[in-house]
């Protein structure tokens, strides 16, 4: 009757590696998640960036065409490409935080992958054990 212990064993391992795997699915979605919007900020913003650049140009090269002095041409100029690097810095930390948020996710992950290991291991050798109980308790005629 001891391969009936081996058995209640077997079955709360089995209920924990489940869990870890739906663990396991929940952080790899949520890590997806993230990437997917890193890569759309990162997509965003560099197009905020190239078209605030070429505005800035733009509006230099007009109010050059203006004949505006072009000292205030150029501090326009500089004023517009201050803005965009200031916008790209608070993109950027932005998409800092979303990755510091994935790489949390990864050692939670690579936390789970070990446990999980570990219990299907366990999960394993209870069955050997509780095999080899049930071939010991099995009457033997001869």
């Amino acid at each position: 009757m001891g391969y009936a212990l081996f058995f209640a064993r077997k079955l709360s391992l089995t209920a924990r590696v489940n869990q870890m795997n739906a663990q396991l699915m929940m952080v790899s979605n949520e890590q997806m998640r993230l990437t997917d919007q890193i890569a759309s900020k990162q997509q965003a913003a560099n197009m905020s960036n190239n078209n605030a650049k070429m505005k800035a140009i733009s509006t230099y090269k007009s109010a050059l065409d203006k004949g505006t002095d072009e000292a205030k041409a150029k501090a326009a100029y500089e004023e517009a490409m201050a803005k965009s690097d200031n916008d790209k810095t608070t993109s950027d930390l932005d998409i800092m935080g979303l990755q510091m948020k994935v790489d949390s996710l990864d050692l939670r992950r690579k936390y789970l992958e070990t446990q999980l290991n570990v219990a299907q291991q366990e999960l394993e050798s209870v069955e050997k054990a509780e095999e080899n109980a049930i071939k010991a308790s099995t009457p033997k005629y001869k």
